[in-house]
């Protein structure tokens, strides 16, 4: 049987395996003893002959999906996988990354997600101090890391190619990097990946396996797989923070918190229907990547459209190519789309849910998407998500907000089984609407741990009176008088006043007056000559801004309250996650622009011990 067109996920009557009971109860949520593939297929049984992925025109049924799962498994099993073993894994969005997700956890071992990147600058922390012995990895992130492979302990590194899933016709469709921005033409260089590819065999002790012809003597073997109930309580996988706060740490999930992501939203009319094609962007080396986009669609019974290639370039092109109804993709990316301009009409007529997640946004930036949205064709606006990955992705939602009044909000707590509240920095509860306080969250599907740091998770989480886990998420939020919340920014992302009174730059990028020609801008404080700090503004002026740079500097700086600005064309994006890079920023001391008199404006370098240097120069005062 095939679900109707618009069957609401809501009504889904879920079919369990006999062997399936409740296990648990966490904050009032019941939690079976399921591993998350069976868990998402008591969602599909009504749906074995409907689409669970479309991949550049390969099609996967909900139906053929335990077969996929299972070949994989024994392929692993057959490369030497075993309970307990922890398996880097470091591929792009694909149907492989999502399969082996599940084939991992079916074998009872622990899979270690890894962005080529950490890999490139610091491979030894992310596989020999996690003991893993096998790395699956795209072909073209090989050249990165495999001269680090000598005495790391990595015994074999399963391969896998871009190509594996595409049809005959389509092979080597992504040859063509001529829209892909400059660094991932470097990463996807053809000619690089082939000279890898043939010298593998000279590096000696590890062995290289093809991940397609892993899964065709799965597909032929009867190794016996673990069907049945599963231990709630194993380690499932490591994620890493994303390192804006310092050293990335590794967060530890058990196998209940997966299962708790997914039945915190059973039941729940989300406005999500069976059959919807989701947009999958987000690598998932990252908990949104992976429960948000991944794990919940498939538990609506959507379709996954994987984009293994995550340039922002050309993201909305892409998105209205594949005629998708749900996307989730980070504010940047919005942003960059903004300033592209309109595709047409309709581009993006199919749009039911564009989302984001994991970056704060203004109220005049989310404006400027939802009328981008609107000019080209989509009748819904824009959602924020927000929560710490630390929490199970799934703190505050935008499900249940006004769809006429919402603009940056983050959301509501998914009740009943999440909540959230506000303390000051004494500890003390904020019960007042619009008062900043620290965010603390308890969620069934939350991290267990940060692996190896004790100190880190005891300052993370902590147990209270009742016994409910608290996670400290180092946000600052405000609570509205409709029970929704902005999550504004991080502790950190302040400065001690010369008064000692505690300023946060966030205040200041919120206080964006939308009318103002700005597309983007940070908010930084830097120290200077006086001992103080001098305040400054990091902007993407709108593309359609007419008025020269001279006049904004003072217009901004007298607006805003800032001691300087510097005007960019794009702000870097992180190697690691492709959101705006905040560390970069944040040490960027050259070049900005201060107002002077009428007819000067200083030159203003600053640096990291408070040395400031200020050169006058003359202002061009242009004749309209």
């Amino acid at each position: 049987m095939k679900y109707e067109d618009h069957f609401n996920t809501c009504n889904i009557k879920r079919k369990f395996p006999e062997w399936a009971k409740v296990d648990r109860v966490i904050n009032g949520l019941p939690i079976y003893n399921m591993n998350i593939f069976d868990n998402i297929m008591t969602f599909n049984q009504d749906n074995l002959d409907g689409d669970a992925f479309h991949y550049f025109g390969t099609t996967i049924t909900y139906g053929e999906m335990p077969a996929l799962r299972d070949a994989y498994a024994r392929g692993l099993k057959m490369a030497g996988v075993k309970d307990g073993d922890v398996v880097t894994i470091c591929l792009p969005v694909s149907i492989e990354n999502t399969m082996l997700l599940f084939a991992v956890n079916f074998l009872n071992a622990i899979s270690n997600n890894v962005n080529f990147l950490y890999l490139k600058h610091d491979f030894l922390t992310y596989t020999k101090e996690k003991n893993s012995k096998i790395i699956i990895t795209l072909d073209a992130f090989l050249p990165y890391f495999v001269d680090h492979l000598d005495n790391s302990g990595v015994e074999k590194v399963i391969v896998m190619s871009l190509d594996d899933y595409l049809p005959e016709k389509r092979k080597g469709l992504f040859m063509d990097t001529s829209d892909m921005p400059k660094k991932m033409q470097e990463v996807f260089n053809i000619d690089q990946i082939m000279e890898c590819l043939m010298n593998l065999d000279k590096i000696k002790g590890v062995e290289f396996l093809k991940l397609d012809e892993l899964k065709k003597a799965g597909e032929k073997s009867d190794l016996p797989l673990p069907y049945g109930p599963t231990n709630l309580d194993r380690d499932i996988s490591y994620y890493y923070t994303s390192g804006t706060t310092g050293k990335p740490k590794c967060v530890v999930y058990k196998e209940y918190s997966l299962n708790a992501y997914v039945e915190l939203h059973a039941g729940l009319d989300t406005k999500n229907y069976v059959g919807e094609r989701n947009f999958q962007c987000i690598p998932l080396t990252h908990m949104t990547g992976e429960r948000v986009c991944t794990i919940m669609p498939l538990a609506r019974g959507g379709i996954l459209v994987p984009q293994p290639i995550y340039n922002n370039n050309t993201f909305a092109r892409d998105l209205a190519a594949s005629k998708c109804n749900c996307v989730v993709a980070t504010a940047s990316f919005y942003m960059r789309a903004v300033k592209q301009g309109v595709l047409g009409p309709d581009a993006l007529k199919h749009l039911t849910r564009p989302a984001s997640g994991g970056e704060p946004i203004t109220t005049s930036a989310v404006k400027k998407v939802d009328k981008w949205l609107r000019a080209n064709g989509c009748n819904v606006r824009y959602s924020l998500g927000g929560g710490a990955s630390e929490e199970g992705g799934a703190t505050l939602l935008t499900y249940f907000m006004d769809e006429k009044t919402k603009t940056n909000e983050t959301g509501k707590p998914l009740e009943p089984h999440i909540h959230v509240k506000l303390l000051d920095d004494n500890g003390n509860l904020i019960t007042e609407n619009e008062v900043l306080g620290n965010l603390h969250v308890t969620s069934p599907a939350a991290a267990d741990r940060y692996l190896d740091n004790p100190e880190a998770t005891a300052a993370r989480w902590y147990v209270d009176e009742d016994g409910i886990k608290w996670g400290v998420t180092g946000d600052i939020a405000v609570r509205h008088a409709d029970g929704s919340y902005n999550i504004l920014g991080r502790e950190s992302d302040s400065y001690i006043d010369e008064n000692g009174k505690r300023v946060y730059l966030f205040q200041i990028e919120y206080s964006l007056d939308e009318n103002d020609p700005i597309l983007e801008w940070e908010i930084s404080a830097f120290k200077n000559e006086c001992g103080g700090y001098d305040v400054v503004g990091q902007i993407i002026l709108d593309p359609d801004c007419t008025t020269p740079q001279n006049e904004l500097v003072d217009y901004f700086c007298k607006k805003y309250k800032l001691d300087a600005v510097k005007f960019y064309q794009e702000f870097e994006m992180g190697e690691i996650t492709s959101k705006r890079d905040f560390v970069l920023l944040a040490h960027d001391y050259k070049g900005y622009i201060s107002p002077c008199d009428e007819n000067h404006h200083y030159m203003v370098n600053y640096s990291e011990d408070g040395t400031t240097t200020r050169k006058k120069v003359a202002v061009i005062h242009y004749k309209y």
